[in-house]
């Protein structure tokens, strides 16, 4: 909860942008309120430990898919595929674990690296 309470506070998006977006992140809770996150855009990095620059938005819906919030600016991550692997928010520097060993990913960092650096599989 205490992740979900510092994305609401550092992640953004509008809902017409958000529709169009990929979402790489949605988080369900009891009451069924769910948030997304999602990419708004992205670049390759201009700083050499990168390999992305990724603007990251936000939404939370209630249980009938009602808009509740949608944080109206940008936020940026930066997103480095080869080891060491992590995704960087602001000055912090989250370290994505090589290789990725769960199925199932719960946490969004990893979701986001996930979407920009794991190799397709069919």
């Amino acid at each position: 909860m205490r992740a979900i309470a510092f994305l609401a506070g550092v992640l953004v998006a509008t809902p017409s942008i958000a529709a169009e977006q990929l979402v790489f992140y949605t988080a369900v809770f009891q009451d069924a309120t769910s948030v997304q996150l999602s990419v708004l855009n992205n670049s390759v990095s201009q700083h050499g430990d990168y390999d992305f620059d990724v603007a990251i938005g936000l939404v939370e819906t209630d249980a009938s898919g009602t808009i509740k919030y949608e944080d109206t600016g940008r936020h940026r991550a930066r997103v480095r595929c080869n080891y060491p692997a992590y995704v960087s928010v602001g000055t912090r520097k989250y370290p994505i674990g090589m290789p990725l060993s769960r199925s199932a990913h719960d946490d969004w960092k990893e979701n986001l690296w996930i979407t920009f650096c794991a190799a397709p599989s069919s």
